[in-house]
């Protein structure tokens, strides 16, 4: 049986009650925005996971250092610099991407509080700096280096550790709605 918008209207009219799919559907619609937000975060998530693996991996990114090499910056070291720079250059193409998904998609439906979209953008890029660029980093890190996870494991634990940080920055303050 489909479930079609006139199957309802008639599974409706005949019970006089909703039917389970336009309750679900009812509920979707009033968690839009929020579903948009977790799509585009999919995306930049498959976006970082993806530069990783090439950055990482590819013995064609000869410019890089090796892994395991370690390097010495002035106020601390690190134990594998390749991972280090891949984790921040993963984390930052990501970050471009996702900004303009939720610019062009996921807010696009809301009046938003008036500002120049290179505000929004620094301001975005500010919040994600702390969790992508700090959160995950961090956690992927200290999970790899300290624990001894695969990386490809301890992404996904530093993404869940960035959600709730980015949902809520991004839909009470960057994307805000605008005042009644």
């Amino acid at each position: 049986m489909e479930f079609t918008p006139k199957y309802e209207a008639v599974a409706s009219a005949e019970t006089g009650q909703i039917t389970l799919w336009q309750a679900l559907r009812a509920r979707l619609r009033e968690h839009s925005t929020l579903l948009r937000f977790a799509a585009i975060g999919a995306s930049g998530y498959v976006t970082y996971q993806i530069v990783f693996l090439l950055l990482y991996e590819s013995p064609l990114i000869w410019f890089l250092p090796a892994k395991g090499e370690d390097l010495g910056l002035i106020a601390f070291s690190h134990s594998d610099a390749r991972l280090l720079i891949t984790t921040l250059v993963a984390a930052e193409l990501s970050i471009v991407g996702v900004f303009f998904g939720h610019h062009f998609w996921t807010f696009r439906d809301r009046a938003t509080a008036e500002k120049p979209v290179r505000l929004r953008f620094i301001q975005f890029n500010a919040k994600a700096s702390v969790s992508s660029l700090g959160l995950i980093t961090l956690v992927v890190n200290l999970l790899t280096l300290e624990v001894g996870a695969s990386p490809y494991l301890a992404i996904p634990a530093g993404v869940a550790v960035a959600f709730l940080w980015n949902w809520t920055w991004d839909s009470r303050y960057i994307w805000r709605r605008q005042s009644p």
